[in-house]
This record gives C-alpha cells, sequence and structure tokens, in this order.
C-alpha cells in the first residue's frame, strides 16, 4: 500500500492537514458514510491530520475544524468538499468561507479541491453501483 502524500504543493517544510467538508444533518446516521472516509484516510495514512467538518446543523464546522488543525502544526489544509456536484455551496459559500479563513490564517496555505461527485472515479463508481443493482434484479416476466 502506499504511503506517499497525495496532497499537490507539499514540502518537507510544512505539514499538511485535511479536511472533509459536508452540507451536515441533524441525523446523527447522516454523518456515518463521511466519517468513515475520514476513517479510511486515517487507516492509509495514520500520521495525516484529518477532520471532518459541516456547513450546517451539527459540529464541527469548518472555521472550528481549521483551527483545531492548525492548534496541531497544519499549515497546508486541503479542503475535500465531500457533494456530488458543484452547486451553490461548492461555487459560493465554501469559497466565501475560505477566504475568511485565509484572512484569519495567512501563515497556512488553503486548497479547495473540486467536489468528490466531480471526480471521474465517483462517476464510475456510482455507474457501476447502479448497473449491479440493475444486473441483480430477477428477470421481468414479459408475458404479463
Amino acid at each position: 500500500m502506499e504511503n506517499s502524500s497525495h496532497f499537490p504543493h507539499t514540502s518537507p517544510a510544512t505539514k499538511p492537514g485535511l479536511i472533509l467538508l459536508a452540507h451536515g444533518s441533524r441525523d446523527a446516521l447522516w454523518r456515518q458514510p463521511i466519517e468513515a472516509v475520514q476513517q479510511a484516510v486515517a487507516g492509509q495514512q495514520p500520521e495525516l491530520p484529518c477532520l471532518c467538518a459541516y456547513l450546517d446543523a451539527c459540529a464541527p464546522d469548518l472555521p472550528s475544524a481549521t483551527a483545531e488543525l492548525l492548534s496541531q502544526g497544519v499549515d497546508h489544509l486541503t479542503v475535500l468538499p465531500l457533494f456530488l456536484g458543484t452547486g451553490k455551496h461548492a461555487r459560493e459559500d465554501i469559497p466565501r468561507l475560505i477566504d475568511v479563513l485565509r484572512q484569519q490564517y495567512p501563515h497556512c496555505r488553503f486548497e479547495v479541491l473540486t467536489a468528490a461527485g466531480e471526480d471521474p472515479r465517483v462517476t464510475a463508481l456510482l455507474a457501476d453501483m447502479a448497473l449491479k443493482a440493475i444486473s441483480t434484479q430477477p428477470a421481468t416476466d414479459s408475458a404479463r
């Protein structure tokens, strides 16, 4: 298993950190898949500081998660929006929040990745899941 950093523009002089940013929900069960991604990251790169953060309805929010990671010495923070598409949150809300954080923490480099659902690997996985679901359904009787 490869254990090298997959974060662009890092150097030995920087300490990278990762925030998995999702919308948020009051329903604690909704957060389980987001937290599962964080656990998978921790399993593959346990030395990488990584937190979940949410835009709404649950904690921590992006500023709180940022403050926590910076308190651990992170000075290059990558934010991965766990959204299927680049909607209003990804186009407007997240950049606005990041601009505030950049002003608040000028010593930290912030990088915001494209929404996860825009990655062709995610698109391919979702298509594969849909096709497998169809292929496992029993054949319908056309004589009815």
